[in-house]
């Protein structure tokens, strides 16, 4: 089972679903079966800066909707997961 499905599975187990650990958007509340399970995955630190041969496990993963991953790869300043919760909790009225 690839890395990713397992992820997945282990939010799931744990949250009863999977939705964006930023935002908290859920596909399947807002698009129905269709968004059933669906989410992307992160990686929390970039590959490209991996030191060696580092193996990813899936504490080096994150879940986030399209938006939010979208946002933290928007520069080349990419932001944590923290710094993007940060931004959106400053947003909201």
């Amino acid at each position: 089972q690839n890395l990713v499905k397992q992820k997945k599975q282990s939010f799931k187990d744990l949250h009863g679903s999977v939705f964006c650990e930023a935002c908290k958007f859920n596909f399947e509340i807002t698009y129905g079966e269709r968004g059933k399970n669906y989410i992307e995955c992160h990686h929390l630190v970039p590959v490209s800066e991996y030191k060696a041969e580092k193996e990813t496990s899936l504490e080096d993963l994150a879940l986030v909707c399209s938006n939010c991953h979208r946002m933290i790869h928007r520069t080349k300043n990419t932001l944590t997961m923290n710094q993007l919760k940060k931004l959106l909790s400053s947003k909201k009225t």
